[in-house]
């Protein structure tokens, strides 16, 4: 089967929406399907200077090949990259299926011909961190089948009118997984991820971790660091997914601040290595966490809550060894064979139940 996957640009810094995408691309071109994933460097919406240093992008990248995850990702050798000026209709290729995998893509397929194949909407989460709240539930009444990572954004389809398949992530437990006992982390180390946007909430980590003398702090991202934080902050920018296992392995703590997330794979890797983990309570974390059991949660943004949590941790070591073990544990029911196999079933099915 013909498979194209449209991202909302270029893969040379690693994402969590456009990882799972390379993921599923990889595992359907292991199986004998044909994947392409398609790469947009403009989306428009935008002002004609930032659409004309887009055009510059486009050529550079084309010319570099700077659009592949090749610094980070090894892909099979029958998925197919293709990276484009736009997503105009006429750019649409000749397949059997087609999946957006954001707004503004979807957005871009409905206007596509049939001859692109059946258009389905891979949805990874709520993005009103670029969209009004109106235009992503517009977004999700596109005439194009749905399938989203979480149960809670499948409800949230539903309350916009429309349906959506749930598929849940699966996890790669061959890159990720327990190298370092957890006993054996010591003296303290507490990492998180790191982003810009104050809805994933590092700036409430740097804020609270301050109080804590003489523990080791780390940050991990694509964005760069932030030029207040305190000296004492190490952070790693772009880390290669065998530079990250043993990041998440040297860690006693993790800390997954997002106020808001379609799954949240960072938390979900960090238990796979051995971290104890602090999480907000949010509908992504959710899926997988369960309060006491692998993980403390706390209320997205409630600074207290956070710092009381990371104190315990710290106070009470049986806890933090018991959490990351059972956290462990629990990851090992999320394989990835399972997700692909649900993701045939859907591409072939085509309509939601």
């Amino acid at each position: 089967m013909k498979v194209s996957f449209v991202l909302p640009g270029g893969c040379r810094e690693p994402s969590g929406g456009s990882r799972m995408v390379l993921r599923y691309a990889d595992a359907l071109a292991a199986s004998g399907w044909s994947p392409t994933i398609m790469m947009p460097s403009d989306l428009g919406e935008a002002t004609f200077g930032r659409r004309l240093l887009r055009c510059g992008r486009y050529w550079v990248w084309r010319f570099t090949g700077s659009y592949r995850p090749t610094s980070w990702m090894k892909l099979h050798p029958n998925v197919r990259l293709c990276w484009l000026s736009n997503l105009h209709a006429k750019r649409a290729p000749r397949g059997d299926v087609v999946i957006a995998s954001s707004v503004r893509t979807a957005e871009a397929i409905s206007s596509w011909p049939e001859s692109a194949g059946r258009k389905f909407y891979f949805v990874q989460g709520h993005e009103t961190w670029d969209h009004p709240v109106q235009r992503v539930e517009a977004s999700w009444r596109l005439p194009l089948s749905k399938f989203a990572v979480s149960r809670w954004l499948c409800d949230l389809i539903a309350g916009s009118g429309s349906r959506a398949w749930h598929l849940p992530n699966g996890l790669d437990h061959v890159s990720f997984g327990l190298d370092q006992p957890v006993d054996e982390r010591k003296p303290a180390k507490i990492i998180w991820p790191h982003h810009w946007l104050p809805q994933k909430g590092s700036n409430d980590v740097v804020a609270v971790l301050s109080e804590f003398a003489d523990i080791r702090l780390e940050a991990f991202g694509t964005a760069v660091a932030e030029k207040s934080w305190p000296g004492r902050i190490k952070y790693w920018k772009n880390l290669p997914q065998e530079r990250l296992r043993a990041l998440y392995n040297s860690a006693s703590i993790m800390i997954a601040p997002s106020h808001a997330e379609g799954w949240g794979l960072p938390a979900c890797e960090a238990l796979q290595c051995g971290c104890a983990l602090v999480a907000t309570d949010i509908g992504g974390h959710r899926e997988f966490l369960r309060d006491g059991r692998n993980a403390l949660l706390y209320p997205p943004g409630d600074l207290r809550s956070l710092a009381t949590a990371v104190g315990r941790l710290l106070e009470n070591d049986d806890l933090r060894q018991n959490l990351a073990r059972t956290g462990a544990g629990d990851m090992v029911a999320l394989k990835f064979e399972v997700s692909v196999a649900r993701l045939k079933h859907i591409l072939s099915a085509g309509i939601p139940p």
